[in-house]
Formats: C-alpha cells, structure tokens, sequence
C-alpha cells in the first residue's frame, strides 16, 4: 500500500492496521484489511483467537474518540493476553486507534502502532494527532469512493449490449447460431461470443435456462 509506506516515511509509525467490517450478531464480518504486522503476527492474532478480547477493536468500532492503546490496555485487564503476545514477537504496545465514519451498517478504524517510549508516544502523539486524523479520513474516503466506482463498474458491465439482446432474441425465437449469423451478418464465432457474454451476465449456464 502506497499510503502506509508514505505514512511510514513521513511520520515515526512502526505499523498500520486498516479494518472496515460488518457488525453481525456473532461477531465481525470483515469487508477490508490491510496491514503491515506481517503473516506470523496475524496468525498468532487468528489462531489464539486474541481478537475475542481485543478492546481496541471493541471501541475503536463504532467509536468516535481515539483509542490510546495503553488506555485500552488499563481499562480491560482480561485483554494482557494480547498484549503479552505482541511483545513476545517484538511489537510495541504503544498506539492509538482512530474510528473512521462509515456507511450506514459498517465500521472502520485506522491503527498506528510506533516503536516509542511510552513517555516519547505520548508527546508525539499530542503533537501529530491531528495530522493522523487527516490521513486516515482522506485514505478512508478514497478506499469508499474506490468501492462505489467499482460497484458503479460492476453494474455496468452487467447489461446487455444491444447486439447480445439481438442475439438472445433470435435465439429464443428457435434460430440457430448459424440462421443468427446471417440474419445479422455475422459470423457463427461472432455469435457464439455475444450468447456466451449474454449467458454470463444472466448467470445461466445454457440457452433455455429460465
């Protein structure tokens, strides 16, 4: 990712944690994450299941402030098994987590985490916060606007042109791929191209599906 390498270089972070997820009755569906920890940090995340206590998750989602990682840490003991992995594979424990606003149904959060003194976070994070806030809001709105023209693709690519609608009509009038051709004056492939185009955005498998 071009904005967690330029965070990266412009200011002290160490690593970066991009979620946008679906609240569900049983947890979390995750819709976009991106990351720079690394594999064998998010399969000692996965596979301990730590995200089950994980309080940073529980108010930067659907939060408003943002999360100071050793505030989190302070207020909800039962999370030390987190944060006693991350040191265990060499990760600071000083961060701060910034709840992102989201579409209606949705949540997102921008994770910093930096390789500082808790005394040395502090400042720094007083100093650039706001400048945290900035770039997470303007990266978030580029991913959204990014999800809604590929949407706006999708949707497009879907109908038919009018040369498949021709051909489906000709053959749903009992042609055959050879009669469509010269009815139209085309070749047989050319026909074969547009039905298999037309099956595909139908989602049928076969000219006589319903």
């Amino acid at each position: 990712e071009q904005f967690f390498a330029l965070m990266r270089r412009t200011f002290k972070i160490a690593h970066l944690l991009y979620l946008e997820a679906e609240p569900l009755a049983d947890g979390l569906k995750v819709c976009r994450l991106h990351h720079t920890f690394g594999a064998y940090a998010a399969e000692i995340y996965l596979t301990r299941g730590l995200y089950r206590i994980d309080p940073i998750l529980r108010l930067a989602l659907g939060g408003v402030r943002p999360v100071e990682w050793t505030t989190a840490r302070r207020r909800f003991p039962e999370c030390e098994p987190l944060f006693h992995a991350a040191e265990e594979i060499g990760l600071s424990t000083e961060g701060v987590a910034l709840p992102l606003p989201s579409p209606a149904g949705r949540m997102a959060l921008l994770a910093i985490n930096a390789n500082m003194s808790p005394a040395e976070w502090s400042v720094y994070r007083r100093c650039h916060l706001r400048d945290f806030q900035l770039a997470a809001n303007l990266f978030h709105a580029s991913m959204l606007e990014h999800a809604a023209m590929a949407g706006a693709i999708d949707e497009r690519d879907m109908r038919l042109t009018g040369r498949e609608t021709e051909v489906l009509t000709w053959s749903a009038a009992g042609k055959s791929y050879w009669e469509i051709a010269t009815i139209l004056g085309i070749s047989e492939r050319t026909v074969r191209f547009f039905m298999t185009n037309a099956r595909r955005k139908l989602n049928v498998v076969s000219n006589t599906q319903p």
